[in-house]
């Protein structure tokens, strides 16, 4: 059987408490939904699901090409994330909560310089385009890079290129 990985599909593993603490394990792979409402229902089918009487709280043990928000996070982060990432792309805004958080998602487009095959590859481009620094031969590309490093996160992205976000 070959696993492969869908970028564009995030879940996250939500799992009823009564039974957790029953010794049972009840609980639902979902795609969040984009409001509050819908992701509250969502989450209240699982619960309902339950064999534990008054089973009202959750948590969410697992998550699968979504960032790790704890296991009690806020619907509200949840909600802002999947926006975010039905926006922006999963991959990317994944990579961009590793160096920041939820509450900074709302500077993500002044931050994300883009996706390139490596840090050096951003910073030439950087230098070429604001220092027409290919036009002289006396410009420190090293130099520079080092430079560029104090400003920036670099993130893995998918096939071996990085994303480049910068400080903001």
């Amino acid at each position: 059987m070959e696993y492969t990985i869908n970028e564009d599909k995030s879940q996250i593993y939500v799992a009823c408490l009564a039974s957790y603490n029953a010794g049972r394990l009840v609980g639902e792979w979902i795609t969040p939904e984009n409001t509050e409402d819908k992701l509250l229902g969502q989450i209240g089918a699982i619960l309902k699901a339950s064999p534990e009487p008054e089973a009202e709280e959750w948590a969410i043990h697992d998550y699968d090409n979504f960032p790790n928000l704890g296991e009690y996070p806020d619907v509200k982060d949840i909600i802002k994330v999947t926006e975010a990432q039905k926006k922006h792309g999963a991959s990317q805004i994944n990579a961009f909560i590793e160096h920041y958080s939820v509450e900074d998602l709302e500077h993500f487009e002044d931050s994300y310089a883009g996706e390139y095959d490596n840090f050096s590859d951003y910073s030439n481009e950087l230098a070429d385009d604001c220092y027409n620094a290919n036009e002289t031969q006396y410009f420190d590309y090293d130099a520079f890079e080092r430079d560029c490093h104090f400003d920036c996160h670099v993130a893995d992205a998918p096939n071996y290129k990085v994303y480049i976000f910068k400080s903001f």
